[in-house]
C-alpha cells in the first residue's frame, strides 16, 4: 500500500512537470511577447501563468538539487541571489495584490513594463530603471525586475532540459 502511494505521487509529480513544461512552451510560442503586445491585458495574464508554473518547475529544480542559479542582469539583494529568487519574487507578487514585493521606497511599483532599450524608462528618487536591451522587455516588480528573453525564456529551456519525457526526477 506505502508503494502504491509512493509511485502515485511520483507519477503525480512527474505529469506537473511536464504540465508545466507544456504550459510555458505554448505560451511563449503564442506570440505575446512581441513588444507590440507588452501593454495589453492578455500579456500580463500571460506573464502571471508563465511565473506560476515556470516557478513550479524552478522550485522543482531546486529540491532536486538542479537549482537553475545563474544571475547574469539580476539586481542580488539580501532575497535575491540569482533567477529562481527572481522569478520566486516576481511570481510572489504577480499572485498577490498585497505582496510585500510591490512595494519601491514607500510606494507600490508593480508590473511596470519598460519594452526595448530604454534603461532610464522609470526614475523614482534618483533610481533608474528599465530595459537594458533592445530585443528584451523588462518587468519591475517593486525594485525586483525580470527580463522576458534573459530571465524567463533562458531559465525556461535550462530547466525544461532537466526534464525531458523520460529524463530523471
Amino acid at each position: 500500500m506505502a508503494g502504491d502511494t509512493k509511485n502515485f505521487a511520483a507519477w503525480m509529480r512527474t505529469s506537473d512537470i511536464q504540465s508545466s513544461i507544456t504550459r510555458c512552451g505554448n505560451i511563449f510560442n503564442s506570440g505575446i511577447f512581441n513588444a507590440g503586445n507588452s501593454s495589453g491585458v492578455l500579456f500580463e495574464a500571460s506573464i502571471t501563468l508563465l511565473l506560476v508554473h515556470l516557478n513550479d518547475l524552478l522550485q522543482k529544480a531546486n529540491v532536486d538539487k538542479q537549482r537553475i542559479d545563474f544571475s547574469d542582469d539580476v539586481d542580488v539583494t539580501d532575497t535575491v541571489s540569482d533567477v529562481t529568487d527572481v522569478v520566486r519574487a516576481a511570481r510572489n507578487a504577480a499572485c498577490h495584490v498585497t505582496s510585500g514585493e510591490h512595494k519601491l521606497d514607500s510606494g507600490k511599483f508593480t508590473f511596470c513594463v519598460a519594452s526595448g532599450y530604454g534603461p532610464r524608462a522609470y526614475v523614482i528618487n534618483g533610481v533608474e530603471m528599465g530595459c537594458n536591451y533592445e530585443d528584451d522587455i523588462a518587468i519591475y516588480y517593486g525594485s525586483t525586475r525580470v527580463y522576458v528573453r534573459r530571465h524567463l525564456l533562458r531559465s525556461f529551456e535550462m530547466v525544461s532540459s532537466l526534464y525531458q519525457k523520460g529524463g530523471n526526477w
